[in-house]
């Protein structure tokens, strides 16, 4: 398994001096396992992806598999942008929440359509399939390659995804927040002073959400996990469905994950501030578990890095 990361940022895109350490595209991951390229999430950075693959920077692949953890701008912004969707022999799998309101297909649709952008998906020369998944479902990509899902706790709801094959494991959670507090489903929580008091029945969801997600990131090599926020940011805005990096070391480390990536950085967090954050993570956890935050650029693959 080889991981490449194209994209960081959560909420949107930066370009600033101060941010180039751990880049400043939204999310996008490529993952190589044997034959098979997954991408999860269509953030900005999969412009950068795209470039890549088509000037021969990386290996090439006409066969691709799009996994979406939810359809907010950030994680879909660039996917009219991934150049191999224009050329004709360019076959795409995108999977992504089925939902009540809207199929994925009309809304990726709509997001490249008029008058958001002058292209829309009848544009488009490749062959793209769209998978409407669940939580808690399981599928095979490929030979030996194996899909989980959970649920993610994020308004609208979102996905968290866990890759497994005899090449490693890769957990991946760009979108969530804590387990407590709000329980998100198809709205935006309206903020009013103080959280919702949850009643026992969502006190029990979300108690299986967090052992959901546990089950999905349990002896990975790598977990990929929301750390927007600082402490201060989540009492402010907890309804905005996004953790810290001290809930998401409680998840890895009940996980029994040998990597926390930090991830779905805040678009206002200076370099500086992601390493001192890095540094303090570091130094809470347990013995075995290494944490860093994830910068653009990074490669991965079992035991070293690359």
């Amino acid at each position: 398994m080889h991981v490449r990361i194209w994209g960081t940022r959560g909420s949107y895109p930066v370009a600033r001096a101060e941010m180039l350490r751990y880049g400043g595209n939204t999310t996008c991951i490529e993952v190589r396992v044997g034959d098979a390229c997954l991408i999860l999430d269509a953030g900005s950075g999969l412009r950068l992806l795209g470039e890549a693959l088509t000037n021969g920077t990386i290996p090439p692949a006409a066969d691709f598999h799009l996994l979406i953890s939810h359809t907010h701008w950030d994680h879909i912004l660039g996917f009219p942008f991934f150049a191999p969707i224009y050329h004709p022999h360019t076959r795409l799998a995108v999977y992504g929440l089925q939902r009540t309101r809207s199929s994925l297909r009309t809304t990726i649709d709509n997001a490249l359509s008029v008058p958001l952008l002058p292209t829309g998906l009848a544009s488009i020369s490749a062959h793209i399939d769209f998978h409407e998944i669940n939580h808690d479902v399981s599928f095979e990509l490929g030979r030996d390659v194996y899909i989980t899902t959970a649920r993610a706790n994020h308004p609208y709801r979102a996905l968290g995804y866990r890759i497994e094959s005899p090449e490693g494991i890769l957990t991946f959670v760009p979108d969530t927040g804590p387990f407590h507090t709000i329980l998100f489903d198809e709205e935006f929580i309206v903020w009013k002073g103080s959280p919702p008091v949850l009643s026992a029945r969502e006190q029990t969801i979300l108690a299986q959400m967090q052992q959901a997600m546990i089950a999905l990131a349990t002896n990975a090599d790598w977990l990929i996990y929301d750390a927007q926020f600082t402490t201060s940011q989540y009492i402010q805005f907890p309804h905005w469905g996004h953790s810290t990096p001290t809930q998401a070391l409680e998840i890895a480390r009940a996980a029994g994950v040998h990597e926390l990536l930090l991830f779905h950085h805040d678009p206002h967090r200076m370099d500086t501030e992601l390493a001192m954050i890095e540094a303090t993570q570091q130094s809470l956890a347990p013995p075995g578990l290494r944490v860093r935050m994830a910068y653009e650029g990074m490669e991965l693959r079992r035991g070293t890095e690359v």
